[in-house]
């Protein structure tokens, strides 16, 4: 029987201590999924707030996906983005300009404080498409924000 000293002890305890982090969190507004939060560089045309998203399932050629978008104003003293809710939900709607016409309504609801969910997001062929972001009262439309995306 052999006898273990209190040193080789105590390293075979703390090697066997090591501590596992979480898998991080998916980033909807991450460079590589969609717009970043703090860069407004998507923005309502009349009133001036940011708009980013990101896809939280994207659509394939057979499935519908759903996005989630977040409208914004920029901290007066120190730009960071404070959410801002919208007068009424917006409306996305999908809309290829080369040919004229655009995709099936799509559904939207609020899930937060200026955060929203657009699901049956589908693109009814490959191309060129606008996502329009759309605030509207009755059929008016007040207020917009495009993204330009290919498929």
């Amino acid at each position: 029987m052999k006898i273990v000293t209190p040193l080789i002890a105590a390293l075979i305890l703390t090697a066997c201590a090591q501590e596992k982090s979480p898998p991080p969190a998916k980033d909807l507004f991450s460079p590589t999924n969609g717009e970043r939060v703090t860069d407004c560089s998507i923005r309502f045309k009349k009133s001036g707030l940011c708009l980013s998203w990101g896809w939280e399932s994207q659509p394939t050629s057979t499935a519908m996906g759903s996005l989630v978008f977040k409208t914004y104003r920029a901290n007066l003293l120190d730009q960071s983005p404070v959410q801002v809710d919208l007068e009424s939900t917006p409306q996305v709607i999908l809309w290829m300009p080369e040919m004229g016409h655009g995709s099936r309504p799509t559904t939207v609801n609020p899930i937060d404080v200026g955060t929203y969910r657009a699901s049956d997001v589908f693109f009814v062929m490959p191309g060129k498409w606008e996502i329009l972001f759309q605030i509207k009262s009755g059929e008016s439309v007040l207020d917009e924000a495009v993204v330009n995306v290919t498929i």
